[in-house]
């Protein structure tokens, strides 16, 4: 599944959630709901990490635990994006994907058109290396 396929339909689950309990789900709701769910995400990592109590459960209750907490983590913020109107592929592409093409990852060493990649990316635009190489971007 395409990540913005997951996206699309995390945020319409949540958006029942809301219409089912009666609340408004806005951008402030869902800030606050990644950083509950980071925050319960912690508590699993302490729990998985064994900095925390077990409260009884088993170590494979503590792995499953950590995961989903993680996934709810992730789930609130890709509904967020969708919120607030943030394309999640093509930020990642622009934030973390562009230096699959850069050969030095430090920002001080790269030169103009380098650091040209990240805002071409995330409007959208094809790489230079892309359009040099004549490949699709």
């Amino acid at each position: 599944m395409e990540l913005a396929e997951l996206a699309r339909r995390i945020d319409a689950i949540s958006a029942r959630y809301a219409r089912i309990y009666g609340f408004e789900r806005d951008g402030d709701w869902l800030m606050l709901k990644v950083q509950e769910e980071v925050g319960e995400l912690a508590q699993a990592w302490l729990a998985k990490t064994g900095r925390q109590r077990d409260k009884g459960h088993s170590p494979e209750e503590i792995e499953e635990r950590f995961a989903l907490e993680l996934a709810d983590a992730i789930g609130m913020l890709l509904a967020f994006a969708q919120v607030t109107g943030v394309d999640v592929e093509r930020a990642m592409e622009a934030k973390w994907l562009v230096w699959d093409r850069r050969t030095n990852q430090r920002d001080d060493a790269l030169d103009a058109d380098e650091r040209a990649l990240e805002g071409r990316a995330l409007r959208g635009e094809r790489a230079i290396e892309d359009d040099e190489r004549g490949e699709p971007g």
